[in-house]
């Protein structure tokens, strides 16, 4: 239940931050100035996985990743410093298939457009948690770098930003921090996504 209100907290402040933007739409023109914020879905198909068990040593198996797959869905509220740079914080919910695990990211986004124009490509990083619900997410560590796309697609400036990056994150079983865990997992992938900034 706690994962559902988690969610349902998530698009609330979406749909916030939405109206707050629709409300300066005449002033901020190129999607580009003050308060902002993406949401955005994804699809993340792994390339590595590995199982890390500490017991009475280290041991590292890798996992099949033919299957291995997740979703994703995360909003990321922020402020432009310039037209060019921005940073923000970011909360999402992921779920992990082959191995099954659901998470919750909490993290920070650096964002530098290299054009202060409608339409520019940007690079990004995200840095953060994995906040731990009961019965609901794991906790651990991610961190996605990439390269995306942001331009407007009608009259009215609605704008997209489309991305692709090498998403990491490693994931705790047994519920301890990563630095104290005995079994993680460790799954790497290329994060495919798209989004609405508003």
């Amino acid at each position: 239940m706690k994962f559902y209100s988690a969610l349902f907290f998530t698009i609330l402040m979406c749909s916030t931050f939405s109206i707050v933007s629709q409300e300066k739409e005449d002033i901020d023109v190129y999607r580009n100035e003050g308060f902002f914020n993406i949401t955005r879905i994804g699809v993340i198909p792994l390339t590595n996985v590995k199982s890390e068990v500490r017991d009475f040593g280290l041991t590292v198996t890798d996992l099949p990743a033919n299957k291995a797959i997740a979703y994703s869905f995360n909003t990321i509220n922020g402020y432009f410093l310039n037209p060019n740079f921005s940073l923000g914080i970011g909360i999402g919910l992921d779920g992990y298939h082959n191995p099954n695990a659901n998470t919750m990211p909490l993290f920070a986004d650096v964002r530098y457009y290299f054009s202060d124009e409608a339409k520019s490509v940007y690079a990004f990083a995200d840095v953060g948690s994995l906040i731990k619900i009961e019965n609901g997410t794991r906790r651990g560590s991610m961190i996605n770098l990439g390269m995306g796309y942001k331009f407007p697609i009608n009259k009215k400036r609605f704008f997209l930003v489309s991305d692709i990056s090498l998403s990491h994150k490693s994931i705790s079983l047994d519920g301890m921090k990563i630095s104290k865990s005995t079994n993680v997992i460790r799954a790497t992938g290329i994060m495919i996504s798209l989004g609405v900034i508003f």
